[in-house]
């Protein structure tokens, strides 16, 4: 190669690094966000003007305190508490907001102070079944850890001893009851 086309790479390289360079330096001064081009060509990502953010809303996750009128208590998972505002509007997935009981886990679509949807959260756990007594139960799971469960929901009981995969809702905040049961091969 010649000092010539080695100079002339060079030259390109650098005008290249610089070029790119002050268009990294233009996106990093742009604290707000990205550019404006990758907003528009990426509507609706976090961070972004989109869809997703003409709904807003945080999320609450927690346990049900108390249910009022007009009113939705939660004991967040970081033990703070927060009172919700409700209305014909608000939702809950599968039911109506006057079944809620206190101690249901929850997660909650929240903007303004007001609860848009609520949906209860679902428990997935496995381990092995131990202490079966009619609908009742208890799930040994791999780490030791026992959870209750109400299989009063389940037709085809588990036997102690069986190797289990369970999903259900927790309604006192430690019992599961259970609303799908599958066995899992020892």
């Amino acid at each position: 190669m010649s000092k010539k086309t080695a100079w002339a790479g060079a030259i390109v390289a650098a005008a290249g690094l610089t070029v790119g360079g002050i268009a990294v330096a233009t996106a990093a001064d742009n604290s707000s966000g990205p550019p404006a081009a990758f907003a528009e060509r990426h509507p609706g990502k976090p961070g972004h003007p989109g869809k997703a953010n003409q709904k807003g809303g945080t999320l609450v996750v927690g346990r049900v305190k108390s249910v009022e009128s007009g009113k939705l208590n939660i004991i967040k998972d970081d033990g703070s508490e927060v009172s919700l505002t409700t209305d014909g509007s608000t939702k809950l997935r599968g039911g109506d907001l006057n079944g809620l009981k206190a101690e249901q886990r929850v997660t909650v679509r929240v903007k303004d102070g007001k609860a848009l949807n609520v949906a209860l959260a679902k428990a997935h756990e496995q381990g092995t079944i131990k202490d079966v007594n009619g609908n009742n139960a208890t799930l040994v799971q791999v780490d030791g850890l026992q959870t209750p469960l109400d299989l009063s929901g389940v037709n085809d009981k588990p036997k102690n001893g069986d190797l289990v995969a369970v999903t259900g809702t927790v309604s006192d905040g430690k019992t599961v009851k259970v609303e799908q049961l599958r066995q899992l091969p020892k």
